[in-house]
């Protein structure tokens, strides 16, 4: 809950935007930084005061004087989104850092318990402020309070490019009235329809992305997708990453440790071939298939298969392994942090995953794991998140053709036939292509770029 809001009374519209603009996001560096001992005690004490009417105007103007004097450009920077997934904090801390501490972020909760697995578990030095979501249809159309937002008066705002979000171009209006830069960030396009500007969903993410004075896109190659009707000026690529640095740490110390030896205090065979899949156990990432192909393969040899992740399919996953009988499948369940995920991943040959991928193949390469996917079931269609373009053929992993068993078998064959060629491909593209700082950077210059347009 933000401090700010109780004190709507006493404040009205105009002080509820200054506690917001000066409480919210600079209580931390308040806190942690000026070292005179009556600028602390005022930040105790001035809720207490505020709410009993004292002299909020002094108050006020004192926060002013001190956030003037220490932090100049003290006007936050505000990222609005759907729900926020336990990845994207790092990113966050670090994006937060390169602000100065300047960022808050507005989020919703999760539409379902699907998403158990991507729950934030930890704290972050950011400013986070929960928003009421109200899903309409499943998870077809969702409204957020953004009233919040606006009443922060950010330099900035950043919004997750959604259409879904039926209340973001109120949001966007609203800033353009009161000269706030604006950003956008996301896929800009659909995984399961091609890209159109005849498309009337496509025109209106396009119409929204003429609006805003830049997008940040997860890949180049949406930035070259939006090219004809996006400037070059407007157009920002933030490449879609994880905590690399964490996890090029974690793949250092389990390489120290050796795959046998991770294998055993795991409790999984230490030889044969070994499967991992990363994801929610949900339908459209069809983690049945998994099931068939580990048949097949143990039909050639030793083979394990570990399936990371918890959703609605798992049920059906664990009747079927009971009714046939089927031996060295391991469930670690919902694993949010790198530390728990990584040495299920290490322990693997190769990360296959039957449906669409998304980040779990950066995942899989700062690890130095080739993965295994399928092509687009229709060639007009992209079908998987931006992050299939990391995917290299034949370089650091492979796709099968779409619904075809034997070709899934045969390609993870002969994946891990040459697993060293591959293993050491995919973690030589995630060293040079998707380190964390190349995505923060982005993310920086496309603000840096929207603040100066405001006003």
């Amino acid at each position: 809950m933000l401090p700010g809001y109780s004190l709507s009374d006493s404040l009205g519209s105009r002080g509820l935007g200054w506690a917001c603009l000066l409480w919210q996001p600079c209580f931390h560096k308040l806190n942690n930084f000026l070292v005179n001992p009556d600028h602390v005690v005022l930040w105790e004490r001035a809720p207490t005061w505020a709410t009993q009417k004292f002299e909020i105007s002094k108050i006020i103007a004192r926060f002013e004087h001190i956030l003037q004097i220490r932090y100049p450009m003290s006007r936050p920077i505000a990222y609005i989104t759907r729900y926020l997934p336990e990845y994207r904090r790092p990113i966050l801390e670090k994006l937060n850092e390169r602000l100065h501490g300047r960022l808050i972020v507005y989020a919703g909760s999760f539409p379902d318990t699907s998403f158990k697995g991507l729950s934030p578990v930890s704290s972050s030095s950011y400013s986070l402020i929960e928003l009421k979501n109200t899903w309409i249809g499943g998870q077809r159309a969702l409204i957020q309070n953004m009233r919040p937002v606006v009443a922060c008066n950010p330099a900035v705002i950043m919004a997750e490019e959604s259409p879904r979000t039926v209340t973001l171009p109120w949001l966007l209006a609203a800033a353009r009235r009161k000269g706030i830069g604006t950003l956008l960030w996301g896929h800009f396009s659909s995984n399961l329809r091609a890209f159109s500007g005849r498309n009337l969903l496509d025109r209106y993410r396009m119409a929204l992305a003429k609006r805003v004075d830049g997008c940040v896109c997860y890949t180049n190659e949406i930035a070259e997708m939006i090219r004809p009707y996006v400037s070059a000026e407007h157009r920002f690529v933030a490449q879609n990453t994880l905590d690399t640095d964490r996890l090029f740490r974690l793949h250092r110390s389990l390489v120290s440790e050796g795959k046998k030896s991770v294998r055993s205090r795991l409790g999984l065979p230490e030889q044969g071939a070994t499967v991992v899949f990363l994801g929610r156990l949900i339908a459209d990432k069809q983690p049945e298939v998994l099931l068939d192909l580990h048949k097949a393969l143990s039909a050639r040899g030793k083979a394990t298969l570990i399936m990371i992740g918890d959703g609605p399919e798992r049920t059906k996953l664990t009747l079927r392994i009971q009714r046939e009988g089927l031996t060295n499948v391991f469930f670690p369940g919902a694993l949010s942090k790198l530390e728990d995920s990584a040495p299920w991943m290490y322990a693997a040959d190769v990360m296959v995953c039957p449906g669409y991928v998304g980040l779990n193949v950066n995942h899989a390469f700062c690890l130095g794991l080739p993965v295994v996917t399928c092509t687009s079931p229709d060639p007009g269609i992209r079908y998987h998140s931006p992050e299939i373009a990391y995917l290299k053929p034949g370089v650091n992993g492979m796709q099968y053709h779409y619904g075809n068993l034997n070709s899934l078998t045969e390609v993870t064959s002969a994946v891990l036939q040459n697993k060293d060629r591959f293993s050491s491909h995919a973690l030589e593209y995630a060293q040079s292509h998707l380190q964390m700082h190349r995505m923060v950077d982005g993310l920086v210059q496309a603000i840096e770029y929207a603040e100066s347009c405001a006003g």
